[in-house]
């Protein structure tokens, strides 16, 4: 089965330079044979080009941007790191869009669970992948579970990572292990889950 071409958007503070973004674009596209496109928003090419950090612009202008790389695809899955991901479910009523897949979902802010963001799931209308680490301080393993997500919304935990998928050294395990395990999860899920 070939799988169309996954679109993959970065998070608010690190663009595609980033080491876990290049590994996890390296993996995705050699574990499932498929082009993964890097979706970078203008405010981070700002910032590579002059250096300079800055916040992400208001969510909402994300959203038409991210659909502008998407609109001349015929099928694809995007998908995103944290605030790309959050961004990727927007976008799940196009209509070549048949999957979402999250590394690291932005639940809520550090430390307020209060300001949670499931109301971005609730009306996704393709299945939806959230790959998340068990120590993630923007979702956690306890607080999700208590949660009722949509039936199209499935997480697959990776124990012992926080939300930049790094993991305690007693677990053993390296970023570039962790990193492939994602992809094969996200092989095998798309596998099952696009039509």
């Amino acid at each position: 089965m070939i799988l169309p071409p996954i679109y993959l958007a970065h998070g608010a503070g690190a663009g595609h330079s980033n080491h876990f973004l290049k590994l996890l674009c390296d993996a995705l596209s050699a574990q499932n044979q498929q082009p993964v496109v890097p979706v970078t928003f203008s405010y981070m090419k700002e910032q590579e080009c002059s250096g300079r950090k800055r916040p992400p612009p208001r969510f909402t202008t994300l959203i038409p941007e991210y659909s502008n790389y998407v609109e001349n695809e015929a099928v694809c899955i995007v998908a995103g790191k944290s605030m790309g991901g959050r961004v990727a479910t927007q976008l799940s009523h196009l209509p070549m869009v048949k999957a979402v897949v999250c590394f690291g979902f932005p639940f809520y802010p550090v430390g307020k669970p209060e300001k949670h963001r499931l109301s971005f799931l609730s009306e996704l209308k393709s299945p939806c992948l959230i790959i998340q680490g068990t120590r993630d301080q923007l979702g956690s393993y306890e607080w999700v579970n208590q949660q009722s997500l949509p039936a199209n919304v499935e997480i697959i935990w990776v124990e012992g990572a926080d939300h930049d998928f790094k993991t305690l050294k007693k677990y053993n395990k390296s970023l570039e292990n962790t990193v492939l395990e994602l992809a094969i999860h996200t092989k095998n899920w798309l596998k099952k889950n696009i039509k």
